[in-house]
């Protein structure tokens, strides 16, 4: 007819032509590709090897020292922890004997040092909990629990009446030695109270603790009869010298303030657990009641009359002040040792106080060493350590090593 020709469009490729002609597969995505005889564990070498690599490369971070090991001009804190501790158990010792046994230094009424020793104590806690609580609602926020702490306060109190007491019929070595008895009563306590078991080697500890005393004491005896006898040469006289009956009932003195004193810390742990109240505002109840409960011992002794006809500070001088300062700042060193230090720092500083003290009698009360009170504060230096864990008498107590149990 002449009409043009139309071209028939061509067909559409199958849907399965398309799948199979069009779709690409993506390479998989491998650090290097699988190989004949490349195993699992070489692919694994060659990531750890790469992961070291990259590693390598970050800078490195800084991890956050522990408290102990912060440096404080230079010199680390617990070092200085240290230094302190046994500077203040050394020196509070040394002070309250010099303060009781010097003339002229004895006419205070010991009674309103320990009320001002705790007065002091509490206002550096409120000092302290000002500083990092802002504020001291926390000291009676709980009263059941605050009340609790009359307890630790009263026989706190009581121990620090009788440390005057016993320091002016002893010499300071052997009041030093025989204050650590409070280890021996906190082993008992703590069995009772808080329901602990002592480990085979505490109990050595403690035997030997005791044994190391018991020579220090019978030491100190052997050394004032040699006194006694060369004083009373010629002269006829039996039983126990004047001498020898103050250290017997300095000894029995200073036994009762330490047992008082492990009584204390071992019911003062015991309100701690469970209750979360800081130390700080246990340390400010602890001085808050000692300051009012203080006041039935003037009144019981008669001393309150002293106090109203010559005054509160009769008799104070300027040793009597460091004294008071130094024991005030024996009870806030607990919480710095707490915090910054560990136990062996506490251990090294007792035997270190008990050294430092036995030299420093020597030359300051005439106090004679002689070879079994030597041997005696050796024994007894060791068995602190020994009941702390520090060391197990040469390995033969010892604990079993921790193992994987079969």
């Amino acid at each position: 007819v002449g009409l043009p020709l139309r071209r028939r469009p061509p067909c559409p490729p199958s849907p399965v032509a398309t799948t199979s002609t069009t779709v690409r597969r993506r390479p998989r995505p491998t650090t290097m590709p699988r190989q004949a005889g490349v195993d699992e564990e070489s692919e694994m070498k060659v990531v750890n090897e790469t992961a070291k690599m990259e590693a390598q490369e970050l800078p490195p971070v800084d991890k956050p020292k522990a408290l102990s090991e912060t440096i404080v001009c230079g010199v680390p804190v617990k070092m200085l922890v240290l230094v302190l501790l046994t500077v203040q158990n050394a020196g509070a010792v040394l002070l309250m004997r010099y303060t009781r046994s010097i003339p002229g230094e004895t006419e205070f009424v010991t009674q309103t040092a320990v009320m001002m020793q705790e007065f002091l104590k509490g206002m550096a806690c409120v000092f302290i909990l000002l500083n990092t609580e802002g504020t001291l609602s926390s000291a009676w926020a709980q009263p059941v629990e605050a009340l609790k702490t009359a307890v630790p306060a009263l026989l706190y109190l009581g121990q620090n009446n009788l440390q005057y007491v016993a320091v002016g019929l002893l010499d300071a070595a052997t009041y030093t030695v025989a204050y650590q008895t409070k280890t021996i009563w906190s082993g008992i306590f703590s069995i009772f109270l808080l329901g602990r078991t002592l480990l085979p080697h505490k109990w050595v500890g403690l035997i030997m603790l005791s044994g190391g005393i018991a020579a220090v004491q019978v030491a100190g005896i052997q050394t004032s009869a040699a006194k006694d006898a060369k004083e009373l040469e010629g002269m006829e006289g039996e039983g126990m010298t004047a001498e020898q009956a103050q250290r017997a009932w300095g000894f029995a003195v200073i036994l009762f303030a330490a047992a008082l004193s492990s009584m204390a810390g071992v019911y003062f742990e015991k309100i701690l657990k469970g209750v979360k109240v800081s130390l700080w505002t246990r340390n400010l109840q602890l001085a808050a009641y000692s300051v009012i409960t203080s006041f039935v011992p003037l009144l019981v002794s008669g001393e309150w009359y002293v106090i109203q006809e010559k005054g509160f500070f009769h008799g104070y001088t300027n040793m009597t002040w460091v004294c008071i300062i130094m024991n005030a700042g024996g009870g806030l060193l607990v919480g710095t040792v707490i915090k910054y230090a560990d136990a062996v720092t506490k251990d090294v500083a007792i035997g270190a106080s008990i050294v430092f003290s036995s030299i420093a009698s020597t030359q300051l009360f005439g106090f004679e060493i002689s070879t079994l009170f030597v041997i005696g504060v050796s024994v007894v230096v060791y068995s602190v350590f020994l009941y702390g864990g520090r060391t197990y008498c040469f390995g033969l107590l010892a604990p079993p090593p921790a193992g994987p149990s079969k």
